[in-house]
């Protein structure tokens, strides 16, 4: 059993369940989770990034797991789904943060329910409602999706769950996750402790260290490339990139500039930002040819990726159209193909459950209570 403890001080740990794509398996995952804490005695915070959790898929119409909570879970959601929750809470506080469906609440579960997770839409406005979390549980996990990424920059570690949902091409669907995998784990992880803190815009730092700024922080279009461009000189020793990145931008600054970026270090907030820019594998060959420039790719924050859980289904389009049937891949094939491929934890969810799971989380949780 794992007690809360009511005096919990500093900064909790910070879990994010990250969606490939609709139909997943990430809701499934983080239910699945919740029950896990709530048998051995934990208390978790739950918030989410943008809008999840309800029970008929909006595309497919097939059904959707709904989150399930038990009395003494903290929540972070718009102050609509506490009103039209099955669980019964008590307010705690106003975040005064938006989200899509009104202010943030965090409230207590007080009896066993269903909520749904409405969190906020942006990087600012999540680390506002994590921050006031921290006083309330040692742990916060975060709802999220490939496709809202640059937010969870503000985890600590992230479980990915993919699935057939994405592709029923299993190889492909494996090679994805693999070239996500090898995003996330840069080899160049020793190398930042050496550097300065993220600037708040993209910076260009010449051979004497001397900052340039550009007056945007992600790198996005091409007006912004054609900015960064006018920076670029020989003799340029690093490039930091607060925020969002586009994998087209960035290849094109590579073709123009490559042949005088060997050993420039390209400084990224997190692996986050990235993969909101692009396709995984399309952003994995972008970091391949920086590499090949004799360029290095550096996080200011890492961000490692904890386990991955698979779902096997997908929605088949069904005779009637605009209407779909539940579908599945080979289980066997998809676990072996993962297994395979990665180097971090695979589970299927659905056929395994999440103890397995749930006992990596606690130990991770361990490990950080350990070195504060």
């Amino acid at each position: 059993m794992i007690e809360n403890i009511s005096s919990h001080k500093g900064r909790s740990l910070r879990i994010g369940v990250v969606g490939t794509a609709k139909n997943t398996g990430k809701t499934t995952t983080l239910v699945a989770l919740l029950s896990e804490a709530g048998k051995n005695g934990l208390h978790p915070a739950i918030t989410g990034i943008g809008y999840d959790g309800e029970a008929i898929d909006n595309l497919t119409f097939l059904p959707k797991p709904r989150v399930d909570v038990s009395p003494g879970f903290i929540i972070g959601t718009a102050k609509e789904c506490v009103f039209r929750a099955t669980a019964k809470s008590e307010l705690l506080e106003d975040s005064e943060e938006d989200a899509s469906l009104g202010i943030v609440e965090l409230v207590r579960i007080s009896s066993s329910g269903r909520i749904l997770l409405v969190g906020p839409n942006n990087a600012h406005a999540l680390d506002r409602v994590l921050l006031l979390m921290d006083k309330y549980s040692p742990l916060i996990l975060i709802d999220g999706a490939l496709g809202r990424m640059v937010p969870m920059s503000a985890a600590d570690a992230v479980i990915f769950a993919t699935g057939a949902a994405r592709t029923n091409d299993i190889r492909l669907l494996a090679d994805e996750m693999k070239a996500i995998q090898d995003v996330f784990s840069l080899d160049s992880f020793p190398r930042i402790s050496q550097l300065p803190e993220m600037p708040e815009r993209v910076t260009v730092y010449d051979g004497n260290n001397r900052a340039l700024y550009c007056h945007f922080s992600s790198l996005l279009g091409s007006e912004d490339v054609f900015s960064l461009r006018e920076l670029l000189k020989p003799g340029i020793s690093r490039i930091a990139i607060p925020g969002a990145v586009s994998a087209s931008c960035l290849n094109s600054l590579l073709e123009s500039h490559g042949a005088f970026l060997n050993g420039v270090v390209f400084y990224f907030s997190s692996p986050a930002v990235l993969l909101a820019g692009g396709n995984p594998l399309e952003v994995k060959e972008i970091l391949d040819k920086i590499q090949d420039c004799g360029a290095i790719a550096a996080y200011h924050k890492p961000l490692p990726i904890l386990a991955v859980t698979i779902n096997p289904f997908y929605p088949k389009p069904a005779k009637r159209r605009g209407f779909f049937d539940p579908a599945y891949v080979e289980e066997e094939k998809l676990l072996h193909e993962f297994t395979r491929c990665l180097s971090v934890p695979v589970f299927n969810i659905i056929k395994q459950g999440a103890a397995e799971l749930f006992d990596l989380v606690r130990l991770y949780l361990q490990n950080e209570v350990i070195k504060k």
